[in-house]
């Protein structure tokens, strides 16, 4: 088996591992604890220090605005549409979810054997996708439950191999500054997901309910 492959493989078993390593904290109170900040502080890491900086090397200081929108943007919507913040906070959930699948495109992008890509950046792909993993199902499993928590990480699943065989790097479609600011407004979603935590409030009062 050639590497590209075998690292496309390790990272498809990686989005799998999200549920797996998640399901024996749900019932311990003190493990998911330690498991909730393990997620947020990986993801902060990630986007702090690999996506953002990129943006910004590759946008300019105009990257910031986009964060900084994708971040404090849907807030600002939910205190708009007073009486529908349900539908914001499925928005916002939806809109981080589908930058998680360009994320997973541009991973498989990076994996394939047709791109001169370094073989420590290829073993990071997997690696970083474990909590990416974790981190799907610790956010829709709330809010929505496991078949859409699921679906979530298969659609991964298939754009990391479409990225792979057919991919054609997002940033020659959008051009290196267009694809930076999009990349910088997907963070700031994802951000706001993970520290807002709305999936964690609407998980609570459906389970009151």
């Amino acid at each position: 088996m050639n590497a590209p492959l075998t690292f496309l493989i390790a990272t498809l078993i990686a989005l799998a591992s999200g549920p797996l390593l998640l399901a024996p904290a749900m019932p311990r109170p003190r493990l998911r604890k330690v498991l909730d900040g393990f997620v947020m502080v990986s993801i902060a890491a990630l986007i702090l220090l690999e996506v953002l900086p990129e943006a910004w090397r590759q946008g300019g200081p105009l990257s910031v605005a986009f964060a900084a929108a994708g971040l404090f943007g849907p807030t600002l919507l939910e205190k708009i549409l007073r009486g529908h913040q349900h539908g914001a906070h499925l928005g916002t959930l939806a809109f981080a979810m589908a930058g998680l699948v360009l994320h997973a495109l541009g991973d498989g992008v990076a994996l394939s054997p047709n791109e001169s890509t370094s073989w420590a950046l290829r073993l990071a792909v997997p690696l970083h996708t474990i909590p990416v993993s974790m981190a799907v199902w610790w956010v829709l499993m709330p809010a929505s439950g496991p078949r859409p928590a699921g679906a979530a990480l298969v659609a991964m699943a298939a754009a990391t191999v479409a990225g792979y065989f057919y991919g054609v790097p997002l940033s020659r479609l959008l051009g290196e500054q267009g694809w930076a600011w999009l990349q910088a407004l997907i963070a700031g979603t994802i951000l706001h997901v993970i520290f807002g935590r709305p999936h964690l409030e609407h998980g609570h009062r459906r389970d009151r309910g």
